[in-house]
């Protein structure tokens, strides 16, 4: 779903011409100090995958508790297909169960 050159279209009209290291930019490079815990999901099939295990490294890092959960073969947004895909339904049912475990 997202490929290297839209990426890079789409992160230049984003930053408009300013520094991509800016924590208002990324939280690769924000302190991430006293978020809640975060629930990360990411496909292991997309081109994101490295800069979301990063992050939650680096929410770990700052003391936030984090699950981090690969969804094997899975593409970006794969959440988006849950009435076709079974893993796009197992993954809203997580994150349901994630925030209702924190909520209640």
């Amino acid at each position: 779903m997202v490929r290297r050159a839209d990426l890079e279209l789409m992160a230049d009209a984003y930053l408009a011409g300013q520094d991509p290291t800016t924590p208002l930019a990324s939280p690769l490079y924000a302190d991430l100090a006293g978020l809640p815990p975060l629930l990360v999901q990411v496909g292991g099939a997309e081109i994101l995958l490295d800069d979301a295990v990063r992050v939650a490294e680096r929410a770990r890092e700052a003391g936030v508790e984090v699950d981090l959960r690969v969804w094997p073969d899975m593409v970006h947004v794969w959440h988006a297909f849950a009435d076709l895909l079974p893993e796009g339904q197992q993954a809203v049912e997580e994150m349901a169960a994630f925030l209702e475990k924190r909520i209640a």
